[in-house]
């Protein structure tokens, strides 16, 4: 397959090799912001309906089962970031046969890792949830919940996997597309299963499952549209084991990444249940809340993974740093736009979960406490982006330790002593984030992750000397992958096209 595949055009693709670097990520990261919006709301909605017409303690249900979920999910998130990161570089270097490779292997690991989850899920919830001291009222509900979406598991696995290969090459209209698609899809199945039919909380889950399975399917058949780049051959289905090292390197510690940030949740979650179904869920409310707002500095992240990554793979590190600085900029900028907004308006969008004056109230005092400091997860966001795209990703793993396990459980212990409310609770999360986000810029300042950024560069590109790898072009000027741009006098020689790896 020749190097003439990557010059078809791809409706919604951006260029992320050349161009003003924010102008680039904020246009690629609009769709990504709202898409996740819409993939959160496949949850929040959830949340909204069974706490309106199911009632309080379903709600609590619902939120004790989020970080059992998400220490799950964590593990085919780090699969997905792998084999996004080797796209986003094969495609800057313009290598189509590792490219390809990958995507294959890619979704035969789905699947395979997908069944693996569904069962572990399905099998130990049981366990996990009387390990949060879920209280009995809760416990039942929170079960048939979480066993449910465990099931179709491999749906989500599929779509997060499909989607980050479009996102690789620079495509983030189309996942949002096919998620305003099957979300608005879970919403009728949401409002069909629970009002009509009655099936409670059973019923959000299977609607969230049914809308899954959907976006999978969906996202597949427009991957395999694209073009022949990612045109899916049964033939070329199988797994590759240096693709499948190589997404593992990179993938895996991205998996334990958010496995520690699910397990630390679980932890707090065991000592929001020491305070009542009320307090369950306020913060059940306040976390999904949260976790809209914080959407743009996470979207901003997943541009700079693909932004980096296509431009560590067209040997473009002049780029890579001029990108982190812009990218913060944009980031800082959200970040206080959507904290001035919650704090004003916090309260009335609390009472789109619930009527109940005491679960919005304790909500609220979450919201109170933590949106200030949204800059700090901003801080770690960004750079840990930059890290992950190239290839880094042990650090921001290190990183989500020092802040989710040795800086946040400690505090939270000894404020729960000293103040003896959730408040606790709350202020080990601003704690955790400030240890995170100094850890991370020291570390992004260090550049030990150039290390790996310089390596992978060296790789693809054998030809180029050290000089164009550390500072980019000569003339700074002439912008896209080394084999776009003609020699420079007395410059380096050009790099051919990209070999396979």
């Amino acid at each position: 397959m020749g190097e003439n595949v990557f010059n078809v055009k791809r409706s919604g693709a951006v260029d992320l090799l050349t161009g003003t670097p924010w102008k680039k990520l904020l246009r690629f990261a609009i769709p990504l912001f709202i898409g996740n919006l819409f993939q959160q709301l496949y949850n929040t909605v959830d949340s909204i309906i069974v706490g309106r017409w199911v009632g309080h303690v379903a709600l609590a249900a619902v939120g004790v089962s989020s970080p059992i979920l998400f220490f799950l999910v964590s593990i085919f998130m780090g699969v997905a970031m792998g084999s996004t990161v080797l796209v986003s570089q094969y495609y800057g270097a313009r290598n189509a046969s590792a490219l390809r490779q990958t995507l294959h292997t890619a979704i035969m690991l789905a699947l395979v890792v997908g069944l693996i989850l569904s069962a572990i899920g399905i099998v130990f919830s049981p366990a996990v949830l009387r390990l949060l001291n879920t209280p009995a009222d809760t416990y039942d509900l929170a079960l048939i919940y979480v066993r449910i979406l465990f099931s179709g598991i491999i749906g989500q696995m599929m779509y997060n996997m499909t989607c980050g290969f479009m996102r690789g090459q620079g495509n983030s209209r189309m996942p949002l597309i096919i998620l305003i698609i099957t979300s608005i899809m879970n919403m009728i199945l949401d409002l069909i299963f629970i009002i009509p039919m009655g099936m409670g909380v059973a019923g959000a889950a299977w609607a969230t499952v049914i809308s899954q399975f959907i976006s999978a399917i969906i996202a597949l058949i427009a991957l395999h549209r694209t073009g022949p780049l990612t045109r899916i051959s049964f033939k070329e289905l199988r797994i590759s084991w240096q693709r499948t090292k190589e997404i593992f390197k990179i993938g895996i510690p991205t998996a334990c990444q958010q496995a520690i940030m699910s397990i630390g949740g679980m932890v707090i979650m065991s000592f929001v249940t020491t305070y009542g179904t009320t307090t369950i869920a306020g913060y059940a409310a306040a976390m999904k809340v949260d976790m809209l707002a914080v959407m743009p500095v996470m979207s901003f992240s997943m541009a700079m993974t693909s932004y980096t990554g296509q431009n560590i793979g067209a040997a473009r590190m002049d780029r890579v740093y001029l990108g982190a600085k812009q990218g913060f900029a944009l980031a800082a900028i959200v970040t206080a736009v959507m904290s001035s907004l919650l704090l004003l308006f916090g309260k009335y969008i609390l009472m789109l979960f619930t009527d109940n004056a005491a679960t919005i109230e304790a909500g609220y005092r979450m919201m109170r406490t933590v949106v200030p400091f949204y800059l700090l997860l901003a801080t770690i966001q960004i750079h840990g982006g930059v890290m992950r795209g190239s290839g880094a990703t042990v650090i921001p793993m290190i990183n989500a330790i020092t802040f989710n396990i040795v800086a946040r459980i400690p505090l939270v212990i000894l404020l729960n002593h000293l103040l003896r409310s959730a408040d606790a609770i709350y202020w080990s999360q601003v704690g955790g984030w400030a240890v995170g986000a100094v850890h991370m810029y020291v570390s992004y300042k260090q550049g030990k992750w150039k290390k790996m950024a310089f390596s992978r560069i060296a790789l693809l590109h054998p030809d180029l000397d050290e000089q164009y790898i550390q500072n980019g072009p000569p003339d700074g000027g002439i912008q896209g992958t080394p084999q776009d741009r003609p020699p420079q006098e007395g410059g380096p020689p050009v790099a051919p096209a990209a070999q396979t790896v």
